[in-house]
Formats: structure tokens, C-alpha cells, sequence
């Protein structure tokens, strides 16, 4: 008991409490700069900037996330990379930016994620689906020829009933 009294009375006597934040946060935002769109990230920790963070920046994309670039912290923790004019918005028109922490190490698990109108409309989707094997409709040429062996396939049967017949009605004169 007198144990976790002494913890208790070192965790508040410390001068950093046991309840500080631990983890940086990320505030992203764009901004025009220079005449150029640039996003811009501060890294605070504590309400303090972080100097020499190393920063990714990213746009999701279909398959992944697209590097932008990365840039270092200056001392009020502030970093900027040039905004993509050229790539198109998500089905939503937007572009869904990620900043993450790539050094210190101790922090590389920090990001956060931001919704900027892009400049570019998004790619029209298309429902059309080509004429192929995997899609819902087969090419014209296998088309036509899985028409064309069913086709003789049943021609076949109709002369074979057709000598059947004629067989059978030769024999009873």
C-alpha cells in the first residue's frame, strides 16, 4: 500500500505530468503561396511546434497513395509541398490528402487525413463494359461461332431423324 502511495506522490510531484500528450498531432491545410496552391502542415506536440519532423505527404488514390513530396519542419513546425493541379479528384471531386510523420521514428505512426476540392474534375465512370471473355457480354466472333457449332450440332440430329424415318417408312413397302 505504502508502494502505490510513493507512485502516486512521484507522478504528481513530477514536473511533466503522467497525463501530457505523447503523440504530435498534424494540422494540414492549403494555402496559396507565392502564387502557387500549396498544402501546409504544422506538427505540435503539446501546443508546441516540433522542429526537424520530416514529413510524407500523400494523395490517396485508387491503388495506393500517390508521393507527393516530403519536406522538414522549420522551427515554428511548419512544412509545405506544392498542391497537384493535374491529378483529378476522387468520384467525390475531392483529393484526399495524407501527411504522416517519417522521421523521428518515435513518431512515424502519427498522420492525418485531409479533404481538398481538387482542380481537375473527376474521370467520368463509365458502366459500358467492353466485348470481352469477362465481361457480360461475349466478343461477336465467339458469339457467332458457339451459334454456328450448336447450330450443326442440331442440323446434325435433324438429318440423322430425318434417315431414321425415311429407313423405317423404305422398309415397310
Amino acid at each position: 500500500m505504502k508502494l502505490i502511495h510513493l507512485i502516486i506522490l512521484i507522478l504528481l510531484a513530477s514536473p511533466v505530468s503522467a497525463f501530457t500528450q505523447t503523440r504530435p498531432s498534424i494540422n494540414l491545410s492549403s494555402d496559396i503561396e507565392d502564387g502557387k496552391k500549396m498544402f501546409h502542415a504544422v506538427v505540435l506536440l503539446n501546443g508546441k511546434p516540433l522542429e526537424n519532423v520530416t514529413l510524407q505527404y500523400f494523395v490517396q488514390r485508387t491503388f495506393g497513395n500517390l508521393l507527393l513530396g516530403e519536406d522538414t519542419t522549420l522551427d515554428d513546425g511548419s512544412s509545405a509541398v506544392a498542391f497537384p493541379s493535374d491529378l483529378p479528384g476522387a468520384p467525390d471531386g475531392m483529393l484526399h490528402a495524407i501527411v504522416r510523420i517519417k522521421t523521428p521514428a518515435k513518431y512515424a505512426t502519427v498522420s492525418t487525413l485531409g479533404l481538398f476540392p481538387a482542380d481537375l474534375p473527376p474521370a467520368p465512370i463509365s458502366n459500358d463494359f467492353p466485348r470481352a471473355l469477362w465481361a457480360p457480354q461475349a466478343p461477336l466472333a465467339l458469339t457467332a461461332s458457339i451459334f454456328a457449332i450448336v447450330a450443326c450440332v442440331w442440323l446434325s440430329y435433324f438429318f440423322v431423324v430425318t434417315q431414321i424415318l425415311a429407313i423405317r417408312k423404305g422398309g415397310k413397302s
